[in-house]
């Protein structure tokens, strides 16, 4: 083979095809590299911080209604005692099978919010005279504030479907949650909203119940 045989050959070894994909240059792609994974740590830390904080990322659906409700132990519960907690409020009925399947798991979460700025509050309907409830709360070892519910105030609440149906209040005394019927993660939502709504900001002086 002569000399110029073997450029021939040379440039051929080196020619590409010309419908291959263009390569980027390695330095080029180590430089993206971190600006990417920036973008996408923002992304995913925006989705956790509106998913935990339904007060920010979450608009309220109402206004807790203004009450004097009689508790099963003695006296009666006043709204204006509830300002500046967030609360949740389960309708519940002593013949209802899912009702007291939650009331355990509502129980620990009680217990977890020892505390802080957090009430239970379990809103009898359909179970009786007051006598009643309080056998069946007993029953069923209910450990939070028992009331009994009025027809008065389930209609200011929005009424009900079906039981349970579990409001969630922030200390702002709005409600941001309405949870019908039960699931299988459905208290365990519950406690990460109690979570957010006490963790989101709060000023006592510009809080108000409904009037």
């Amino acid at each position: 083979m002569n000399n110029m045989d073997e450029e021939a050959a040379g440039q051929g070894g080196e020619a590409q095809d010309a419908n291959a994909p263009e390569q980027v240059p390695e330095a080029r792609r180590r430089s993206l590299r971190p600006a990417h994974f920036v973008l996408i740590a923002g992304l995913i830390l925006l989705i956790v911080i509106i998913a935990r904080n339904p007060g920010a990322g979450t608009a309220a659906i109402g206004e807790m209604p203004k009450f004097s409700l009689v508790k099963i132990a003695g006296g009666d519960l006043k709204s204006e005692e509830l300002k500046g907690k967030v609360l949740v409020v389960d309708f519940w009925a002593s013949w209802c099978g899912p009702c007291k399947i939650e009331i355990p798991q509502y129980n620990k979460i009680v217990t977890s919010m020892a505390g802080k700025d957090f009430q239970m509050i379990g809103y009898a309907v359909e179970s009786g005279s007051i006598d009643e409830v309080r056998v069946s709360a007993r029953e069923l070892g209910i450990q939070y504030q028992v009331v009994m519910g009025t027809d008065a105030v389930t209609e200011q609440f929005g009424n009900y479907r079906g039981l349970p149906t579990t409001f969630v209040i922030g200390r702002d005394g709005k409600i941001y949650k309405k949870y019908e019927g039960t699931s299988a993660n459905k208290v365990s939502q519950i406690a990460r909203d109690i979570e957010a709504l006490l963790a989101a900001p709060y000023t006592a002086s510009t809080a108000q119940l409904a009037r």
